[in-house]
């Protein structure tokens, strides 16, 4: 024999609502991946040959539920220690020919030191690398106001030519996960 139990709301037994339902079938919880944010590269931005670089703004786009992320960097806030999940990508472009020996990198920083890194380094001769997509995905414990950032690194053999991260397919983002 099969029961049916019907309710709109379930709580716990301190009263606070857990799950509530608006009576189409769609259900809410108070477990939420927040803070949340996402922004995307607002420009291209040139970096200078051989230097670890802040990668700013991230402001196209932009999502930011706790006031936490100010397009440069994401600060945990207050109350929302835990677990986070990050993600970036940056498409790096080599403006430059008839070079070999170049190198891409892209780091996630925390509270100003590289906690998480993609490298790609190219040695072999006669082919040349013209653009480079890197992507990192990091799942990382954080207190209140650990702040994390998005840096890039570029460098060839050829002394000239522009380095630069394109802006319409760079981005970072991040949620919390859980206490």
């Amino acid at each position: 024999m099969a029961s049916i139990i019907k309710a709109n709301q379930l709580q716990d037994f301190g009263g606070n609502s857990i799950i509530t339902s608006d009576g189409a079938g769609n259900l809410t919880t108070q477990k939420t991946n927040y803070p949340a944010f996402y922004g995307r590269l607002a420009s291209s931005q040139t970096l200078s040959r051989g230097v670890d670089t802040k990668i700013t703004p991230f402001t196209t786009n932009e999502i930011d539920t706790d006031n936490a992320f100010n397009g440069t960097a994401f600060t945990v806030p207050s109350g929302k220690a835990g677990k986070y999940f990050f993600t970036s990508a940056l498409f790096f472009n080599f403006e430059s020919s008839g070079n070999d020996g170049e190198v891409v990198r892209m780091d996630i920083y925390k509270n100003g030191s590289s906690i998480m890194r993609n490298q790609l380094q190219h040695s072999g001769s006669g082919r040349d690398i013209k653009y480079y997509s890197g992507q990192l995905n990091l799942m990382v414990d954080a207190a209140v106001s650990d702040y994390f950032e998005i840096y890039g690194y570029m460098a060839d053999s050829s002394a000239s030519g522009t380095l630069s991260v394109y802006s319409p397919f760079s981005y970072f983002q991040g949620y919390r996960i859980g206490s």
